[in-house]
């Protein structure tokens, strides 16, 4: 009987931790993806891709984006949970019946193993295909876009023969405004054409041409050769420019550490002068790809002891503090990451410190935990 009570409890326990976590998973990825999606958005409105093409890339993208909010999401929903059964006075009886804190925590220490174990599948399987894909299938649909840059009070080259000066662009419809352009042919005077308004044209990746719209304007033409000294004016309404795209080429999608599974680290990792730089930046990826998954089970057993006796912030509070957590969690690892590839420190050593931080945080908070 007291086993079945028991396994209920900790039934119980995974249900409190299970939908904040997923709530922070569903929160998190989403707030990541944004700035993506955003992006390819614009894409779509250029016509330089589908509807179709803008779900692939964010398909694409989920998995790196899951690597990273498994384990900020293990931590929030260890902090929410056991803030609230904290806030209900649930764990002060059911330390008064006896149990331990180590036995009450055990199911969520055992959840927290299962989510780092697919956490890594995710990251040595799954990311660097999607990290490929991604960058490949992106690279298909811009090699078609004009390599354009408009800058104001500058001279834009848009293309071979044609330069343009800005004024201004309207921030709000994205129009230019008071424009100059130079057409130059060999041999003769530039034509110059002067436009109070523009915009680029919805472009078609089949086209060969982009079109500028010039809204009120004038033309300065010259009618010879540069011996000659008679130019045509004539003013326009609107008048549509074609400009020659110069299309990119589709470039080999190089393997980057980061795309490699443990294997290919392992292999590649051997092969390399240890000290060199670039053993250094293999060595850190390969230990980031076991170090981040185990956060995941770190997180729980850090926060679990840490949400006791928060005070009545319940929920609140939880978030709060899984939020800074996180925060200083990411600062640390990016920070050592960086000193790692340098050389400074070792590298392996360097991906580790965080979470070796975090784990005697943990045990320390864990044995106070017991003796409160």
């Amino acid at each position: 009987m007291k086993i079945i009570k028991m396994k209920l409890l900790k039934w119980y326990i995974v249900r409190e931790f299970i939908w904040p976590y997923l709530e922070s998973m569903a929160f998190f990825t989403m707030l990541l993806l944004m700035e993506r999606v955003m992006s390819f958005v614009r894409l779509v409105a250029s016509g330089y891709a589908n509807i179709f093409d803008l779900f692939t890339l964010v398909f694409y993208s989920i998995p790196p984006t899951l690597a990273i909010t498994m384990p900020m999401s293990t931590i929030m929903g260890a902090l929410v949970a056991v803030s609230r059964l904290s806030n209900d006075g649930e764990i002060t009886a059911m330390r008064a019946a006896g149990i331990r804190v180590t036995s009450i925590f055990i199911s969520l220490y055992i959840v927290g193993t299962i989510i780092g174990i697919s956490s890594f599948f995710l990251t040595d399987r799954l990311v660097p295909i999607g990290n490929i894909k991604f960058r490949t299938l992106y690279q298909k649909l811009t090699i078609a876009r004009p390599t354009i840059q408009i800058d104001i009070h500058s001279i834009n080259k848009i293309s071979g023969n044609v330069t343009m000066l800005v004024e201004n662009v309207d921030d709000k419809t994205g129009d230019l405004v008071n424009i100059t352009l130079f057409q130059k042919e060999k041999g003769k005077y530039a034509r110059t054409i002067t436009s109070k308004k523009g915009y680029f044209l919805p472009h078609d990746i089949s086209e060969k041409y982009l079109t500028l719209r010039l809204i009120n304007g004038n033309i300065l033409d010259p009618s010879g050769d540069k011996k000659s000294k008679i130019f045509n004016i004539s003013k326009f309404e609107a008048m549509d420019l074609f400009i020659p795209i110069v299309k990119g080429e589709m470039k080999n999608i190089a393997k980057s550490p980061r795309d490699m599974s443990v294997k290919e680290l392992r292999e590649r990792i051997s092969k390399m002068k240890k000290g060199s730089a670039s053993y250094n930046v293999y060595t850190v990826e390969f230990h980031k790809k076991i170090a981040v998954p185990f956060a995941c089970v770190l997180f729980v057993f850090f926060g679990t002891p840490f949400a006791i006796g928060r005070g009545r912030g319940g929920k609140g509070l939880g978030l709060g503090i899984g939020v800074l957590i996180i925060f200083l969690y990411y600062i640390f690892l990016l920070s050592l990451e960086r000193i790692g590839k340098s050389g400074l420190i070792n590298p392996a050593l360097a991906v580790w410190i965080p979470n070796i931080l975090f784990l005697l945080a943990g045990v320390i908070n864990l044995i106070y935990r017991k003796r409160v």
